[in-house]
């Protein structure tokens, strides 16, 4: 099975066991964000990133520009520890 398909049934499954009205307020915000425009301003696969500075793992600010002389570069974004 393709890792689309693996997800899509992950999906269904998570919906089955998701209460209505919840499922309506995640749809409704689902639909919110494709009406936004902010899935077309997005990246795409190969894209190229605007540069950027940011806080590293030990809080150091890091450019892009300045990683990206050092080799390839692969963003993880981390949305918290709860």
């Amino acid at each position: 099975m393709s890792l689309t398909q693996d997800l899509a049934n992950l999906r269904e499954e998570s919906r089955r066991k998701i209460p209505e009205d919840n499922l309506a307020v995640m749809d409704r915000a689902i639909e919110d964000l494709a009406r936004s425009g902010l899935v077309e301003a997005a990246l795409n696969k190969g894209d190229t990133a605007p540069d950027f500075v940011l806080p590293n793992a030990m809080g150091n600010p890091v450019s892009l520009t300045e990683l990206l002389k050092q080799g390839p570069v692969v963003l993880s974004f981390y949305r918290g520890g709860w």
